[in-house]
């Protein structure tokens, strides 16, 4: 009998992308953030085409149904998983509409830890009640809106970076590459609004979600609360940007505020459940 711990066929997937994101963020600082300005190894087409092969592998590790898997399962580590998986999506739909020069060593790096996490985690509950259009739609929103807000947050750790080095004598080569603070800030709301959005139907799919499964409304669990404590931190935000110009430090502080009430509303609540009391 083997000794070695079992790996799963999503893992033979999940490390090849794994491997791909760290190769890019390396590539990108080599080539976008060192002192030298090292010459590029890859041009933009083939940093694309990296980042899509990615994510196509990514993708079949988080869905194995497509492969050969017949039940999904889900929990702090498919979570993590899919928050990497929605962020590096937005990003990557993101650079047609927005200046992101600067934002892919963070991106990448946040990605790459969240799908590490992922696979040092134990399996999340399999998925036993019927998949329907509402309950994929209602994943698929809480998802994409926590990818969302965090590449909010992680502009907003960028701004605060970018504030606090702005009037050193030497600013360091993150600093030189990043697009302006007033272009960082738009970029922020930007993904604040849309996040603001997806998560708003999320919750408003999860009533009727919990309706159709359980036959009650929402329960106000630890993680409804977190997570309309959260909505309701960038529905303020967001209304104190239109009404009173709200922005900078004190922005980039709400919007990291509403992120870490997200995060633990979901994620970090499973993660103690699931990897350190090893309950469902």
């Amino acid at each position: 009998m083997s000794i070695l711990p079992e790996v799963s066929p999503a893992t033979y997937l999940a490390l090849p992308a794994l491997t791909i994101y760290l190769l890019l963020g390396w590539h990108f600082c080599r080539s976008r953030l060192a002192s030298s300005h090292s010459k590029s190894l890859l041009t933009p087409t083939l940093e694309q085409l990296l980042l899509i092969s990615g994510l196509l592998l990514h993708a079949f590790a988080l869905f194995p149904p497509l492969l050969w898997a017949s039940t999904l399962h889900f929990g702090a580590a498919e979570a993590l998983s899919l928050s990497a998986f929605s962020t590096l999506c937005i990003y990557m739909c993101g650079q047609f509409f927005w200046k992101m020069d600067g934002l892919q060593p963070p991106m990448l790096g946040i990605a790459a830890i969240f799908l590490l996490l992922s696979i040092l985690l134990p399996n999340g509950h399999p998925i036993t009640y019927p998949l329907s259009p509402l309950s994929r739609g209602h994943f698929l929103l809480a998802m994409f809106a926590h990818g969302m807000l965090l590449n909010a947050a992680g502009v907003a750790i960028l701004m605060r970076f970018a504030d606090q080095t702005l009037h050193q004598a030497k600013a360091g080569s993150l600093i030189r590459t990043l697009p302006p603070l007033m272009t960082l800030e738009k970029l922020m709301f930007a993904c604040v609004r849309l996040g603001f959005i997806l998560l708003t139907f999320a919750l408003l799919s999860g009533i009727f979600f919990s309706e159709l499964v359980w036959g009650h409304g929402l329960v106000f669990s630890h993680k409804v609360i977190l997570s309309i404590a959260a909505w309701l931190v960038f529905g303020i935000l967001l209304w104190g940007r239109f009404k009173y110009g709200w922005r900078g430090r004190f922005a980039a502080n709400w919007t990291l505020a509403g992120f870490a009430l997200l995060f633990l509303g979901y994620i970090g609540s499973r993660f103690v459940f699931e990897a350190l009391l090893h309950r469902i």
